[in-house]
């Protein structure tokens, strides 16, 4: 019996679409759905981070005996600020955004979705949305 000695061959690791290009404006300009879905998924949990926010000014207000902490007209905005955070900017899009951007393509069999830009375009109108309220 023989053996022989084999050198080991070093290849380079497959690109994802985490490592594929690196920095900030690479993100922001992607058509990747991946990436636009985690995109998402940042936006989505910055959002529920802010609601919740909302609901700890609320509850904070209701655990003083008579209200001291917010005037009734800031209480009623804080209300409805979190009602209006949590439907429209956590609750709705968590699943369809986060979960069909990424996995729909990948459970089809598709590379990328039929209109990437306009899928990228969404995410800038969300964030602007979300913004101005």
């Amino acid at each position: 019996m023989s053996t022989t000695a084999t050198t080991p061959v070093h290849t380079m690791p497959e690109k994802s679409y985490l490592n594929q290009t690196y920095g900030i404006r690479s993100w922001l300009l992607t058509v990747d759905h991946k990436r636009i879905a985690l995109l998402y998924l940042a936006s989505v949990t910055f959002f529920f981070f802010i609601g919740g926010f909302f609901a700890m000014m609320i509850r904070l207000h209701l655990m003083t005996p008579n209200g001291y902490l917010l005037t009734p007209d800031t209480y009623n905005r804080m209300f409805t600020m979190h009602g209006v955070t949590m439907i429209f900017f956590f609750l709705i899009p968590s699943i369809p955004a986060v979960l069909g951007n990424f996995l729909i393509p990948l459970m089809i069999g598709a590379k990328d979705l039929a209109f990437p830009k306009i899928n990228l375009l969404s995410w800038y109108i969300y964030v602007v949305g979300g913004l101005f309220t």
